[in-house]
């Protein structure tokens, strides 16, 4: 955990994180958690599940609590803010300009994968005035911090890897002689499953009775489940609903492998939380992922939208154990550095050298 007298002089800003939903709110959770000090976290949230109106109460109470907190709360130093692309990127721009003026040192932690494209339609200017206004920008990978240094021209990149738990001892819980393929994330275009329901429904006869595909998250739901059915999938294609912590580590536990077949990411919680859990990894070659993933070693990397070769990786493993065992293996060995300790140290340089 970071120093008691560090964690003072820090406050959070980002999404309402529990229970966590979504790879920001799992992060936030995870700091709260493993990285400071028990009742030392300070945090202001700046957005919220709901209709539009309780976003925006939200949000201009946020500004007001944020305000008051900088006003009088003269120990805070450092303003670590967890933002994404699009509005939540102009969301926490506000609390960048607030922060300014009351001339405390500012992370803009960068997550998601569609930032590229966001910066790139009609937003170079808005994003450039933002980050030069901050201290210290965080990414996720070596090769998004290569980006902001070379396209965006930023010298003040850090690289901090997402913190996950040390896994719990676990035993893999299987009943049955199938091949258990897990899915976690949020459900839509862009993270892909719908392309990999199309590829499994197209070789549903081969996979049936060989192949359970666990589907776990929420988003386009409707959609999901109206697709597993019109195709037919109900015997292979399963939908776990969002999960809790306790159910995320069961599935974990029964599971053979993770699909993640993404256009845009950034790095992943879902893959490094498979990654702890000796698990081999299916995913695109996008954002951090090949970073943490390397191909033929600890998984398969597909290009977005190649569903038949997504069915012929996937069988890969289903043909063969040692491979899975083998490749589980080396994911575990990888996901080290992403653990508490190793990202504590980390946040600890950073935060010590803006408090100096």
């Amino acid at each position: 955990m970071i120093p008691l007298r560090t964690a003072n002089a820090i406050v959070t800003i980002g999404p309402e994180y529990l229970p966590p939903k979504g790879g920001i709110a799992q992060t936030i959770y995870n700091y709260s958690k493993y990285i400071f000090p028990e009742n030392e976290f300070r945090f202001i949230a700046n957005s919220c599940d709901g209709n539009r109106l309780k976003k925006i109460y939200r949000l201009i109470a946020s500004l007001l609590q944020f305000v008051i907190t900088l006003t009088f709360k003269r120990q805070v130093k450092i303003i670590h803010i967890h933002t994404a692309s699009n509005f939540s990127f102009k969301r926490s721009s506000w609390f960048v300009s607030i922060a300014r003026l009351f001339n405390k040192k500012i992370i803009m932690h960068i997550h998601g994968g569609g930032f590229k494209t966001y910066y790139s339609s009609g937003n170079e200017t808005y994003v450039k005035k933002a980050l030069n206004k901050c201290d210290r920008i965080v990414v996720l990978s070596d090769e998004w911090q290569d980006w902001f240094q070379n396209d965006l021209q930023c010298d003040n990149v850090s690289v901090v890897p997402n913190v996950i738990p040390e896994p719990q001892s676990f035993e893999k819980k299987q009943n049955d002689k199938k091949f258990h393929l897990l899915f976690l994330g949020l459900i839509n275009e862009e993270k892909g499953v719908f392309d990999l329901l199309q590829a499994i429904g197209d070789n549903e006869e081969q996979l049936h009775g060989i192949l359970q595909f666990h589907i776990a998250g929420n988003g386009m739901v409707s959609r999901l489940k109206n697709e597993i059915y019109d195709k037919g999938l109900q015997d292979i294609v399963k939908y776990e609903g969002w999960v809790d912590s306790e159910a995320k580590h069961n599935l974990l536990c029964l599971s053979d492998a993770l699909v993640l077949p993404s256009y845009t990411e950034g790095l992943p919680i879902s893959i490094l939380e498979a990654m702890s859990y000796r698990l081999p990894v299916i995913s695109t070659p996008v954002g951090g992922i090949p970073s943490v993933i390397s191909d033929g070693v600890n998984g398969f990397l597909v290009e977005p939208g190649n569903g038949s070769e997504f069915i012929k990786r996937i069988n890969c493993l289903i043909d063969d154990k040692m491979l899975v065992k083998s490749m589980g293996e080396q994911s575990f060995e990888r996901v080290n550095k992403y653990f508490p300790s190793s990202v504590s140290n980390k946040l600890t340089e950073i935060y010590s050298e803006l408090l100096k």
